[in-house]
């Protein structure tokens, strides 16, 4: 007897879905441009203003469009990364340390790579300032006598390492390895808190680890390929518990 598979059923939602996605993407809306009423697109599709709100309320889910009550619906500016941010945590405490340990250095050196040939001094002012401002909050931490005030200092550190190497792989400006990154981005954030104790224990040890993003920053600066990549794999390597 032949494997028959069995036919799926389309819904009418799905179709006004599958057709409004289309003509964002392919741009016969421009972002932030007003779409067609409910109404309209009912009389559009011949389906009624329900089917057209479930197709709707989908594409605002996955950030295509922005419902604004009283105004109407416009076409949003997808951010990619920021949904994959937003998922990512779902699967943060199933992944293995050794997984994520090949993970980065496959993406980051890559990116760091890429990152030598193809900052700009924008993406480089991005980092400074960053560092800088990771520097004051080391400080902060270490010198701190309320506890209350050295955990948000601890989980602020993690939240600024992560971000300083988002920027890192934003350098590389390829939009993919950008997307690979944020996919694994909430399971690296905890790693890096996990280390985060460790690392800090005193103001002298803190600074010292803060620094090596500095010394990365230098060689990054002056297009040093080779000692980049081996900084960003010496910064891995601190990062793991």
């Amino acid at each position: 007897m032949p494997d028959y598979h069995k036919i799926k059923k389309v819904s009418a939602a799905d179709q006004v879905y599958d057709e409004l996605k289309r003509l964002i993407i392919d741009e016969a809306w421009k972002t932030g441009e007003k779409i067609p009423t409910e109404t309209q697109l009912a009389k559009q599709f011949d389906v009624n203003r329900l089917t057209v709100r479930v197709a709707l309320q989908r594409l605002q889910a996955i950030g295509l469009l922005d419902i604004r009550v009283g105004s109407g619906t416009y076409v949003k500016e997808f951010d990619m990364c920021g949904n994959i941010d937003e998922l990512s945590g779902f699967y943060s405490g199933k992944t293995e340390p050794q997984d994520l340990r090949e993970y980065r250095s496959i993406i980051e050196s890559e990116c760091v790579r890429l990152a030598v040939s193809r900052r700009t001094e924008e993406d480089l002012k991005a980092y400074w300032d960053l560092y800088q401002e990771m520097v004051v909050h080391v400080e902060r931490y270490c010198q701190s006598k309320d506890s209350r005030i050295a955990d948000q200092e601890m989980i602020l550190q993690a939240d600024m390492s992560l971000e300083l190497h988002t920027i890192l792989c934003a350098m590389a400006h390829n939009e993919l390895l950008n997307y690979a990154f944020s996919i694994a981005k909430e399971p690296i954030r905890q790693l890096m808190l996990l280390n985060i104790v460790e690392r800090m224990r005193d103001l002298e040890t803190g600074l010292t680890y803060v620094r090596y993003y500095k010394t990365l920053y230098d060689f990054i600066r002056d297009r040093d390929l080779e000692n980049s990549l081996l900084w960003i794999k010496r910064i891995m390597n601190t990062n793991d518990p």
